[in-house]
């Protein structure tokens, strides 16, 4: 991504910022995996934000959202690629755990940041790659990463960063493009602006990769994480893994 920070570790704690803050990481590009997925992710995170944001508000995805964030432990939880702020803000206001959203891209801070405010919530906000987070060894109890993952260079070097800063027995959740046949009908059934972003998701993923339950296991027991078990979610157009760092 055009706009990407490379963070540099900190032993800065999530939740030390109130309100809708965004912090920026130091500065550097991340490698990207060729010119039609970099294009892709400048378009859909930068200029396309606005869009980005209206096709993944309807209920189907915001349900998503509260299920994935329901899987994780507090109280201090990260949302990484917190984007136009949906997944963080669905579980937010509906428990009282300290929240810190992620993300590289400024353009889906800014609606993240005018979202909380706009829901009278403190959502401390991190300019910052994911591929070195600014947080200390251990420092947090749960991850939850919506359709993040599959936009990364090196999904692997995320995971391991993700595996560093959890604490032993924390947890992590991810929701990424499934590999295999979704459900049209399925997704008809939850209305034209949900099938419009399935479809919207399925063809940006076509562009950087998509997994089945047993790759997304092995991708997430390769960093190390242990317990993991995956299933498949929005009419088979996703798949949820979960996963613990070793107690």
């Amino acid at each position: 991504m055009h706009e990407a920070r490379r963070a540099t570790r900190t032993s800065a704690r999530p939740g030390a910022t109130t309100g809708a803050t965004e912090l920026k990481a130091t500065s550097g590009s991340p490698a990207v995996s060729g010119p039609l997925a970099s294009a892709s992710r400048a378009l859909a995170f930068g200029f396309a934000a606005p869009a980005y944001a209206f096709l993944t508000a309807h209920d189907a995805w915001r349900a998503s959202c509260r299920a994935l964030g329901e899987l994780v432990p507090g109280p201090r939880v990260l949302d990484l690629g917190v984007g136009p702020g949906a997944s963080v803000l669905e579980v937010a206001v509906r428990d009282g755990r300290v929240h810190v959203g992620l993300d590289v891209s400024h353009r889906m801070l800014q609606r993240a940041a005018h979202r909380a405010r706009a829901r009278g919530l403190a959502l401390p906000l991190v300019r910052a790659d994911a591929m070195v987070l600014p947080f200390r060894d251990g420092a947090l109890d749960g991850v939850t990463a919506h359709s993040v993952i599959y936009l990364l260079p090196d999904p692997a070097a995320a995971l391991a960063e993700v595996s560093r800063v959890l604490r032993p027995g924390g947890r992590v959740a991810l929701l990424e493009p499934r590999a295999s046949r979704p459900s049209l009908r399925g997704a008809w059934s939850g209305g034209p602006r949900y099938l419009a972003s399935m479809l919207l998701w399925r063809a940006m993923s076509r562009l950087h990769s998509r997994f089945d339950e047993r790759s997304l296991v092995a991708l997430v027991e390769a960093a190390g994480l242990v317990r993991a078990r995956a299933w498949p979610v929005l009419a088979g157009f996703g798949v949820v893994t979960v996963a613990e760092r070793a107690a």
